[in-house]
């Protein structure tokens, strides 16, 4: 499937608030869920980091290098969630990361809009110090079929036996998982309306229409 890259702030695909309270909870719970497991201190990346809110809350205990496709998201970033602990960049993929540089690498929503989500993945996993963690998300076919939300920004989207199992490869251990829902369903199969906040707070090991995976670089 060919995707559309509209890089720019209001696509559609994109969550362009300026403060951290105003992004879409859906949003916000996935990277409170990883800032939650990610222990403080360190050195990391925040991968298609958007306007930059995720890179500014990781940044509260540690340093985070944000990197976004948008130059325009880039520049959200520096004027609204800029810290003293964070870096911003522009760079999308195919790019080069420094290996074993980063204790740890968050890439949420990511995977599905890479053409060769293995090479990226992969890149993600060499950056990675031995012992750090990835923690990465993606749409699940299973839940949310891609054929069904018409997304034309998502070259596609990954099973949950797919996404564990990228867990476990590249000598990575899964610690943890979690499903999230975010949309209802119209009768006829199609995604409809955002669903209340609290409906999309994230589930322990049960599968939803976003799959969020914490997993660690194996020593050696």
């Amino acid at each position: 499937m060919t995707a559309y890259h509209d890089l720019s702030l209001h696509s559609g695909e994109r969550q362009v608030a300026t403060d951290y309270s105003a992004i879409r909870a859906d949003h916000r719970f996935r990277y409170e869920w990883v800032n939650d497991r990610i222990p403080a201190s360190g050195f990391g990346l925040d991968v298609f980091c958007g306007n930059g809110y995720g890179t500014w809350l990781l940044s509260t205990d540690r340093q985070v290098i944000g990197i976004d496709g948008s130059a325009d998201a880039i520049r959200l970033a520096e004027q609204h969630f800029r810290t003293p602990r964070t870096i911003f960049s522009v760079g999308y993929f195919p790019f080069e990361l420094p290996e074993r540089a980063f204790d740890f690498v968050v890439s949420l929503e990511s995977v599905e809009h890479v053409e060769d989500g293995s090479r990226f993945f992969a890149a993600l996993v060499s950056s990675l110090k031995p012992g750090g963690l990835l923690a990465f998300s993606t749409p699940c076919e299973d839940r949310l079929p891609l054929a069904m939300t018409g997304n034309r920004f998502h070259f596609r989207h990954y099973a949950l036996e797919e996404t564990l199992s990228l867990a476990a490869s590249d000598g990575l251990e899964l610690l943890e998982w979690a499903g999230q829902d975010t949309y209802s369903f119209q009768p006829d199969g199609r995604q409809g309306a955002l669903l209340d906040a609290d409906r999309m707070r994230l589930m322990p090991a049960k599968i939803g229409q976003f799959i969020i995976v914490l997993c660690r670089k194996r020593s050696g």
